[in-house]
């Protein structure tokens, strides 16, 4: 067989923005793990869905959405900084920037959500510069930081915070906004805007954050002192893409039990699976003191956004389509 010399290239940019990563966190002191990719249950996020497994007639087990809850158990254990590059697996339609297999890093250590974004912005200069010499300064921290409140009400005039699911409907019906129906949800209601006018709005190039999201979409995510709608999360968007989502973590096991029991009762409405709770984890929660944060990136976005591509097919090789 021929060298095909688009895929060679790609195999070398990936190859090396994987070093640049593992190099990063090796600078820091972190300690590289792995976690389980086959898991008794799963998450019961309404959102993301798992892939179902058997081994022979046993199962179904689940291929992890995320090595979250398997690395905070990790903490729990007496880790402290601790990160994974990883594939992970979900249930997705094969678009443009998702696919049912991809590479996820995820990194976590004690902190708020605001020393996580610090670190965020420092590994994207950092992998920017050992690959892309010339465009670097594209990539130079710091980076943009708009509240999600105020892009609300900047781009749209509504406040979705303000609202409950009526008066949030009745917001959107006198301003004509297309696509809504009686069934929709708050959470239905917020995807449905933020998508239109909040995602599709924002022009810049240029990394930014959009901070403090809804606690009603973080199941896993710790409360913002004073404004129990929102948590202390982050999301990172390149070129139009989100590439990272963080935050500083719930470590009430009390709490997180009952967001995974609304999380199971809203996935049980929309007519999807319900998971059993994985109570290790919620009981390992009490162990960690003070507070800890961590975020995930999307390592085939990260480099689609560094190599300005629009097609997560570009930088990915002998990709599975159905």
């Amino acid at each position: 067989m021929a060298e095909d010399k688009a895929i060679q290239d790609m195999l070398r940019m990936r190859h090396e923005l994987l070093k640049a990563i593992r190099e990063y966190f090796y600078g820091l002191g972190y300690v590289e793990v792995e976690t389980a990719n086959l898991m008794r249950t799963a998450p019961p996020d309404p959102q993301i869905d798992p892939l179902a497994v058997f081994v022979g007639k046993s199962g179904p087990w689940y291929l992890h959405t995320s090595p979250e809850m398997n690395m905070k158990k990790l903490l729990a254990a007496g880790s402290e900084k601790i990160f994974q590059v990883c594939k992970v697996y979900r249930v997705e339609e094969f678009d443009e920037v998702h696919s049912i297999e991809f590479t996820m890093l995820e990194w976590y250590r004690k902190g708020s959500y605001g020393d996580m974004m610090q670190e965020v912005e420092a590994l994207v200069s950092f992998v920017a510069r050992r690959l892309l010499q010339e465009q670097q300064a594209f990539f130079v921290k710091p980076f943009a930081i708009y509240a999600l409140d105020a892009l609300f009400r900047e781009k749209t005039g509504i406040d979705p915070f303000a609202l409950d699911r009526d008066g949030f409907f009745l917001a959107l019906q006198k301003k004509g906004f297309p696509g809504i129906d009686e069934s929709d949800d708050w959470n239905s209601l917020f995807f449905k805007l933020f998508i239109q006018d909040i995602e599709h709005a924002m022009k810049s190039d240029a990394p930014y954050f959009i901070v403090d999201w809804p606690q009603s979409i973080s199941t896993m995510a710790k409360r913002k002192k004073g404004d129990p709608m929102k948590v202390e999360r982050f999301e990172l968007y390149i070129r139009g893409l989100e590439i990272a989502n963080g935050y500083t973590e719930l470590l009430d096991s009390d709490e997180q039990r009952a967001r995974f029991l609304a999380d199971n009762k809203e996935r049980a409405r929309l007519g999807k699976d319900t998971f059993s709770i994985d109570e290790e984890f919620v009981d390992s929660l009490d162990s960690l003191d003070g507070m800890y944060t961590g975020v995930s990136v999307g390592v085939d976005r990260l480099l689609m956004a560094l190599l300005g591509k629009t097609r997560i097919d570009d930088v990915m090789v002998n990709r599975l389509k159905a």
